[in-house]
């Protein structure tokens, strides 16, 4: 990436973000094609991923470094354990990802449904585990009715869902393709299953859609239940066990190097979906350390 010829660029995103914020969506969009497409120019790099219609995998190898644009430093090490790189992978001098990620976001608010799928997939090429773009990807699927790949999408993001928040965003994803494929028993739980970890009107308002449109209230699942039924349907009952285990090495990398605002990031994501109560205390004890540091 030739960052001189790119100088401007980060000048021209703040253009593009006033322009936003005025509320003049197709300028803004135009604005961050146009700088996409000086990216474009200037960029010669291996990128993190690959990606066909849905499936994202390594690179192809040609002895190059691979180049990642990053959200977060524990997304280095996410990548690195389900990606296997067998050479140097280094970060992105701009925010690429970001920029492809937040051009995706804009064509999907514009309804330009086959451009957001490119960004995003572009924005997946480099950061493969991006939970964002997976998701963006998805409603890009959704939109354009094309089921099948909104499920692959979705199951692809499911790996990278550490909150609560992103896990009842998994199941409502869930929750919508069985409605669409008329099993009204697996959409039930999993919208259900999206309220315990996360409530949201979304999920309550397609219960009660269900519960019109059959004619019934929604039976009141036991836990074992729903974990049967969503184990019936292929649906996940919970996190990804390699990622939050990822998170936690992450978590104990950066203290172990005393960046404790970075630990504190790890172990506060991992709390959020555990609920441990030996990471509260640990958070607690790191929060008055960060207080005692910028006194």
């Amino acid at each position: 990436m030739d960052i001189k010829k790119l100088a401007d660029v980060k000048d021209r995103f703040a253009d593009y973000e006033k322009i936003f914020n005025s509320g003049d969506y197709d300028k803004a969009a135009d604005i961050l094609s146009a700088i996409l497409e000086r990216i474009e120019e200037c960029t010669d790099e291996r990128k993190a991923g690959t990606m066909d219609d849905t499936f994202v995998k390594k690179s192809d190898m040609d002895g190059r470094p691979i180049y990642i644009s990053l959200n977060h430093v524990m997304e280095y090490y996410v990548y690195a354990c389900y990606f296997e790189p067998e050479t140097d992978v280094l970060c992105t001098e701009l925010p690429v990802g970001e920029y492809y990620r937040t051009y995706g976001s804009l064509c999907l608010k514009l309804s330009k449904f086959r451009r957001a799928e490119d960004a995003f997939k572009k924005a997946i090429c480099w950061n493969p585990v991006d939970l964002d773009s997976y998701l963006g990807l998805a409603e890009c699927y959704k939109n354009l009715n094309m089921l099948s790949r909104y499920l692959d999408v979705t199951k692809q993001a499911y790996r990278f869902c550490c909150s609560r928040a992103t896990m009842a965003r998994y199941y409502r994803n869930m929750g919508f393709y069985y409605v669409a494929r008329y099993n009204t028993e697996a959409a039930r739980v999993c919208y259900t299953y999206s309220n315990i970890y996360y409530k949201t009107d979304n999920a309550d308002n397609e219960l009660k859609y269900l519960e019109q449109a059959l004619n019934d209230r929604t039976p009141e699942y036991s836990v074992k239940q729903m974990q049967e039924i969503l184990d019936k349907n292929e649906v996940e009952p919970g996190p990804d066990s390699k990622t939050i285990g990822i998170i936690y090495r992450v978590g104990e990398l950066m203290m172990n190097d005393k960046d404790y605002r970075l630990a504190r990031d790890c172990f506060s994501i991992v709390y959020d979906i555990t609920q441990e109560t030996q990471l509260k205390t640990l958070l607690d004890e790191l929060d008055k350390d960060l207080e005692a540091y910028n006194a």
